[in-house]
């Protein structure tokens, strides 16, 4: 089976358009396949991945997302933001005696941050301005969907 990769402003026409429809939408997955199901309409063959998907709304702001995250074991370190993609940045704290101490880790693109202990990315819930439902019934919506 063959696919095209759509460009990244018929992708973003694709987001606008499912987040006209659906202001909330409580999965990544479930966003991808809103995205696709539009994508297809304008070329049968058009495929995008979830984590395109994603970045695309985050660096283009198409949406806001609330990520959800657990603790790993492992200590967290500098590197690339699990989200988007971008450089982390140290969240320092100035010690009694004049040194500095690192606290964690924050991407300034998209609000991810971690603590000593790596968080993990585990749901993406993403919505429009304004439109953030109270979290009852974001519960509700989850159980209906398992």
């Amino acid at each position: 089976m063959t696919y095209k990769v759509p460009k990244a402003d018929a992708l973003s026409e694709a987001i606008r358009e499912v987040l006209k429809d659906q202001t909330t939408v409580i999965s990544q997955n479930r966003f991808a396949q809103l995205v696709n199901q539009y994508l297809k309409r304008i070329d049968a063959e058009f495929t995008a991945s979830e984590e395109r998907i994603r970045r695309v709304t985050l660096l283009n702001n198409l949406a806001k997302v609330e990520i959800e995250t657990r603790e790993a074991d492992e200590r967290s370190k500098k590197s690339r933001c699990p989200v988007c993609g971008s450089k982390t940045e140290r969240i320092q704290n100035e010690t009694i005696f004049g040194g500095t101490v690192t606290l964690g880790y924050k991407c300034r693109s998209c609000g991810y941050w971690t603590g000593l202990r790596r968080r993990i990315p585990t749901r993406y819930i993403f919505y429009t301005e304004g439109m953030r439902p109270p979290r009852e019934s974001l519960d509700q919506k989850l159980s209906e969907l398992m």
